[in-house]
């Protein structure tokens, strides 16, 4: 039986039908830390900066989820990734040219209106302070980053080859946001072949009904939902097994 955790209203109820199952692979998974960006989750710039100020009580919420769970959960995984000599994979979204004018119509549309309505866009391009991965989540030379202007990067990249060359069957699924790049991500990655789990404490939306309908979605029928706590048993588990 899949593993669900969440920490807000909403947990999944019985379902008729079977719940994802799989096994996963030690030597073919992979880490993918989706979208960590400072524009998303540093407080100091971009959408994080917009919703302080002008949505506090989202942002009460939002901000020590980000800033005391899933970033320092996030870290963890990625030690133990490394430690295990696991892949790492990360992936910014944006414009990939200045302005984003390789983004879709209505992506334009909406930032131009984000940026009339509040000053600032709600993407960033390939460049700018805003789309740099996190300090704290830097990539190490060697590990593979992604950038998308979609929020899946199965539909503007390269990346399903690129994980099938990289002999990748199985994905742990962290980052932002669990309603959006994160779950567009897993759908698509599961509707290719791969097995996915989502780890619930490694990922965040603003809104914690949002973050529980989401995964309850995912796990009826595209992946498994797990906690760090579980990713890091099954690592060490597996490792010594090796």
């Amino acid at each position: 039986m899949s593993r669900l955790v969440i920490d807000s209203p909403g947990t999944l109820p019985d379902w008729v039908f079977p719940w994802p199952a799989f096994r996963m692979e030690y030597s073919r998974c992979a880490l993918m830390v989706i979208d960590y960006q400072n524009y998303s989750v540093n407080p100091a710039c971009g959408l994080s900066r917009l919703v302080i100020d002008r949505h506090p009580e989202i942002a009460r919420y939002y901000v020590p989820r980000i800033r005391e769970v899933t970033i320092p959960n996030t870290v963890r995984l990625l030690q133990a990734f490394r430690q295990a000599s696991r892949e790492v994979i990360f992936t910014r979204n944006g414009g990939l040219l200045p302005g984003g004018r390789d983004l879709i119509p209505r992506r334009r549309r909406r930032d131009a209106e984000a940026l009339d309505a509040a000053g600032a866009p709600t993407l960033w391009s390939v460049g700018t302070f805003e789309h740099r991965i996190i300090d704290e989540l830097s990539p190490l030379p060697g590990e593979l980053v992604i950038d998308k202007n979609s929020s899946s990067p199965f539909n503007s990249t390269g990346i399903d080859q690129l994980l099938r060359n990289l002999g990748i069957e199985c994905l742990f699924l962290t980052g932002m946001a669990t309603d959006m790049c994160v779950e567009n991500t897993a759908r698509d990655a599961s509707d290719r072949g791969f097995n996915v789990v989502v780890v619930e404490d490694a990922v965040a939306t603003f809104v914690p009904e949002h973050h529980a309908a989401a995964l309850s979605a995912l796990a009826r029928v595209y992946t498994q939902v797990w906690s760090t706590a579980d990713v890091l048993g099954w690592l060490t588990a597996k490792g010594l097994e090796q």
